[in-house]
């Protein structure tokens, strides 16, 4: 069955990779609901990092976590995504099974407080150096804001110069949304 969100559907592939121990990183934590999801998967024995450069959604995303009694197995981190290689112990250097970015705002925040194409190239980047084989990286891409067309292109266009022996790509994409469609890319490392 397909899902009715671009997110759960991509939830649904993620799955597959996501097992208890694994190591995970929400790019974007916004208000949570991806944290929550990877620290549930990850289990006791796994490892969630998350990224927001709000304190606001870094809080929300803490209180989320501590009302759903998950095992303490995340950091967060109230920093850009782009700076994910720097702050993530090295230990953790190849070792990551899963990366999700959900691009955009903050919704019911400060729309000027977006994602933008340059800090998430490098992000998408140090995701990729992150992986170990088998690794995801998901990226849902939301076009509908100022800047965000340019970043959907930015993103879509380094993605497809992947080298295709060392990466393979699928976009899927919600065409029939009004406005923008919203688009959802999986980078697998091999």
């Amino acid at each position: 069955m397909i899902s009715n969100t671009i997110l759960s559907f991509a939830k649904s592939i993620l799955c597959d990779v996501l097992n208890p121990g694994c190591i995970a990183i929400d790019a974007t934590t916004g208000n949570g609901y991806d944290t929550v999801f990877l620290s549930r998967l990850a289990g006791g024995e796994g490892k969630v990092f998350g990224f927001d450069i709000q304190e606001d959604a870094i809080e929300q995303t803490e209180e989320r976590l501590n009302e759903e009694c998950l095992p303490e197995n995340w950091t967060l981190f109230c920093s850009g995504h782009e700076n994910m290689q720097e702050l993530i112990p090295e230990e953790y250097h190849g070792r990551i099974n899963i990366v999700m970015f959900n691009l955009g705002f903050l919704p019911g925040s400060d729309k000027t407080v977006i994602t933008q194409a340059e800090t998430t190239l490098k992000a998408v980047r140090s995701a990729l150096a992150l992986l170990c084989r088998g690794g995801v990286v998901s990226i849902a891409i939301y076009a509908g804001h100022p800047g965000g067309s340019e970043e959907d292109v930015a993103v879509r266009e380094f993605c497809a110069e992947l080298d295709y022996h060392a990466f393979r790509v699928i976009q899927s994409e919600m065409t029939n949304k009004p406005g923008y469609p919203i688009r959802m890319l999986f980078v697998t490392k091999l």
